[in-house]
């Protein structure tokens, strides 16, 4: 592991320098084949340590004075990240590969010399044993971020999304740093280590240190309501990196607070419900605005926030089981966390690519104008459709798994909660159904205004069917198959994902809690074989079932899949089949009786939309304007209607107090430039607020 791991940092190292030496050649596409590359040694690095469950160390670096000894190893949790990050990388790069002789944005030398550095960065993040080192890579991280998605850095909204992006960012910075602070032991040490036993001593310590960094690693990740600068940063950046930075950079986050819960002591139940509730919200709100949002690429950004609101909900149940001495359903939770990260992270990806491709060959990105482009991309269109329905959460999709999962697991704390906590989870859960409710809506409603009924302008209907290269059609399929295999048959891969589990908190095996072994011994579970779980001893294969308590719940997505693919063929039959048993004449609707159909008739996706928007119109302060052009009030000829809602998860809904606080600033600013006595005047005071501080005290 230590030659894979040397290996991948080589490979990434070798792509600023092959920049350096062949800046003058116009041709970049022999970069992207590096960073694939790269990409795919880091992947076979990570599996292999998810495979194995051993942690590896890696090097040391020399004691540095105060900075202690900086230390590198490698954990399955680092592995499975490495996994993830690296199969994410080397798809997006063949696709930039493929597309990078049409000299698009984001396709560029320097753009790849990002990634390249970018995951040199995030590998230093995953194996760092001590603060500094983590904290130095994580910022690294967030400028290369900051910088790919400044490419198209002409346009105002782009600069305005990287600025965000930056300053969510730096304030995310600015919370670990104050976490790291508070953290550190008297001895000044920032291992790890040191870190841990320093907290165990003083757990309320912790506990601010826990909030700190939910904050601060989730300003990346999009936690409430750290998530301002993704709708406009993923509107704007290249769909190849956008699957970076969605699928991938987002995991990193979660990395970061499930790193830094592992120095903690248990943490106290209102602590577990804060997080559980705002994963909740987060669920609840993201689907909504997903829900209503015509642009596809802020429709993915607003789905972020909603799966984001499923890891913490986990999150929050791991908390709250790891303190009310329920370990195993802990365990159970932490391991529906990790499935959640590998199914957004794929699913998100391979979303965020076909779109990409949609938008390439079509130039449009709105609902409101797509349409009917099942037949001119077929590829895109299957690509398309796993990712929609993984993160639809559709049976027998992995989407599906974790919303099951996690219901059930909220279901379970009438264990050993008091009345009260039970009553806020339970609320919590209702929130939860709702938002999952709404997010099937959502990748029903994107799949099928892209896809199918009729194109809605001349260029999508004389849009020609063409195979797509082979390059997209690798870089697709990479995604698609890995993100479809993992939900139809979930708990092959979980038995190595249990070793991760095994080193988090609450440290115990969740395998014999999920998995019974229904076939190699049907005495011992007859609950699941009652069920139907058992198909005799010809399937003497332990993992198709899941289980996620005693006497609760049982599914088996294998089964789900078999039945999935019945049905799937049924509805194929029906819809080939030619024999009419009555003869009827069908007329289109509000045509007249003609034959020729509008494309302009066909009900829109705003359309679509608008109920939601009516039912929840207090959380979104919905109103609908008539302007009347021509006529009167009670005899309109001509009008035209607008309506409009309240941006609560975005940056606009903040100007307003911002702007508020703007002659403040350049009152400020007025006294730093130019004006010595006003800043004299401004430190003076400073200094004697701070003199009559420290004499109170």
């Amino acid at each position: 592991m230590n030659e894979e791991y040397w290996a991948s940092l080589v490979v990434f190292s070798c792509v600023p320098l092959w920049m350096l030496l062949t800046w003058r050649k116009k041709s970049h596409r022999d970069v992207w084949l590096w960073v694939a590359l790269g990409s795919l040694i880091q992947t076979v690095l990570g599996i292999t340590v998810v495979a194995t469950g051993t942690s590896t160390p890696l090097f040391s670096l020399p004691n540095i004075g105060t900075f202690g000894a900086w230390t590198f190893s490698l954990n399955p949790l680092a592995g499975l990240l490495f996994a993830v990050l690296g199969w994410i990388g080397m798809a997006s790069s063949i696709l930039a590969f493929t597309h990078s002789h049409h000299a698009a944005i984001g396709n560029g030398r320097g753009v790849a010399t990002l990634v390249a550095v970018q995951s040199l960065f995030t590998g230093f993040l995953l194996t760092a044993q001590n603060a500094l080192p983590l904290l130095v890579a994580w910022e690294g991280m967030s400028l290369c971020a900051y910088g790919y998605i400044l490419v198209n850095h002409h346009l105002q909204r782009v600069r305005r999304a990287a600025y965000t992006t930056l300053l969510i960012s730096e304030i995310g910075f600015l919370l670990l740093v104050l976490a790291i602070v508070l953290a550190a032991p008297a001895s000044g040490s920032l291992s790890f280590v040191a870190i841990a036993a320093h907290l165990h001593a003083h757990p309320n310590v912790g506990v601010a240190v826990f909030l700190l960094s939910l904050f601060g690693f989730g300003a990346k990740s999009g936690v409430l309501p750290m998530q301002l600068w993704m709708p406009e940063a993923y509107d704007v950046t290249p769909s190849h990196l956008t699957a970076i930075l969605a699928g991938g950079l987002l995991n990193l986050g979660i990395f970061g607070i499930l790193r830094v819960m592992s120095w903690l002591s248990p943490l106290p139940v209102w602590v577990g419900l804060v997080v559980l509730w705002l994963g909740a919200l987060g669920i609840a709100l993201g689907a909504l605005y997903a829900v209503i949002e015509s642009q596809l690429r802020r429709v993915l950004a607003f789905s972020s926030i909603e799966n984001v609101g499923l890891v913490l909900v986990n999150l929050g149940l791991v908390i709250l089981f790891t303190r009310l001495n329920q370990p195993r359903f802990a365990a159970v939770a932490m391991m529906t966390l990790l499935v959640q990260l590998i199914s957004h992270a794929l699913a998100k990806s391979l979303a965020f690519l076909s779109i990409g491709e949609l938008s390439r060959r079509t130039g449009v990105t709105s609902l409101d104008e797509l349409g009917g482009l099942w037949a001119a991309m077929p590829g895109v269109a299957i690509s398309l459709l796993i990712a929609s329905l993984t993160l639809a959460a559709v049976a027998p999709f992995s989407g599906f798994t974790v919303e099951w999962l996690t219901l059930q697991g909220m279901l379970q704390i009438y264990r050993t909660a008091s009345t009260a906590a039970m009553m806020w989870v339970a609320l919590a859960a209702a929130v939860t159904a709702v938002g999952a409710a709404l997010a099937f809506t959502v990748f029903l409603r994107v799949f099928v205004f892209t896809m199918s009924g009729r194109p809605r302008n001349s260029r999508l209907s004389r849009l020609q069917t063409r195979p797509l290269h082979s390059g997209v059609r690798l870089s697709l399929t990479a995604l698609a198959i890995p993100s479809a295999l993992f939900g139809w048959f979930p708990t092959f891969s979980w038995f190595s994902l249990n070793q991760i589990v095994r080193d988090l908190p609450p440290r115990v095996s969740a395998i014999a809690t999920m998995v019974p072994n229904v076939f190699g011994n049907p005495t011992a579970n007859p609950i699941p074989v009652s069920l139907g779980a058992r198909l005799g001893a010809f399937l003497p294969v332990r993992g198709l079932i899941l289980q996620p308590g005693a006497f609760v719940a049982t599914i088996a997505p294998s089964y789900v899949l078999l039945w999935f693919g019945v049905f799937s063929l049924l509805g194929l039959a029906l819809t080939r089949a030619r024999h009419r048993t009555y003869g009827t004449r069908s007329v289109p609707a509000w045509l007249g009786g003609r034959d020729a159909r509008v494309s302009q008739a066909q009900y829109t996706a705003t359309a679509y939309a608008n109920p939601y928007r009516m039912l929840w119109g207090a959380v979104l302060h919905f109103r609908v304007i008539r302007h009347i052009r021509q006529g009167s009030s009670s005899l309109p000829l001509r009008f035209e209607i607008q309506s409009s809602t309240v941006p609560w998860l975005e940056t606009k809904v903040y100007r307003v107090p911002l702007l508020a606080l703007w002659p403040f600033v350049r009152g400020v600013r007025h006294l730093q430039h130019g004006h010595l006595w006003g800043y004299l005047l401004t430190m003076l005071l400073a200094v004697i607020a701070l003199l009559l501080w420290a004499g109170l005290a």
